[in-house]
């Protein structure tokens, strides 16, 4: 087993993990994306902002439970597996790893403009399940501004 640094940025306090997710099933090609690591997220979801933006049906997919999320209502929308592509430290080689991820997307309950306005405005989550999952710990000094994966493939 080899283990591998994946990088995060540390922004506004968030910890952001930069992907290339893939996902034919739901015709999402190659697409760069921004993800919160957020430890206090149980589950992973794809933003309503981010199923806009990628163009992912969600209409007539299965829906589970309502979760609470960013002050909102949301509906969760059972998605097939995407693929994460993700850069590791060493940037002279340019390898990646390539891990599978379970998304759930995040359909609004609220039709008002200004409840609207604020599901457009919340970030992408990898919860814990992803790093349980994944079993890939997380690393953050602050003291340092450093914060990353460690992956163990």
């Amino acid at each position: 087993m080899v283990k591998a640094r994946i990088p995060l940025q540390i922004v506004e306090g968030r910890l952001i993990l930069n992907a290339v997710i893939v996902c034919p099933k739901v015709r999402v090609p190659p697409t760069f994306m921004d993800f919160v690591v957020d430890t206090g997220s149980q589950d992973s979801f794809l933003s309503y902002k981010d199923v806009l933006r990628l163009q992912i049906p969600i209409k007539d997919r299965i829906s589970a439970e309502e979760v609470d999320f960013g002050g909102s209502r949301f509906k969760r929308v059972i998605l097939p597996q995407f693929k994460l592509h993700l850069l590791k430290e060493d940037k002279e080689n340019k390898e990646h790893i390539t891990i599978d991820v379970e998304l759930s997307a995040l359909k609004t309950t609220k039709t008002s403009i200004p409840k609207m306005q604020i599901a457009q405005q919340l970030p992408s989550i990898l919860g814990m399940d992803f790093l349980k999952k994944q079993k890939v710990s997380l690393h953050v000094i602050l003291t340092e501004n450093l914060a990353y994966l460690e992956y163990e493939g």
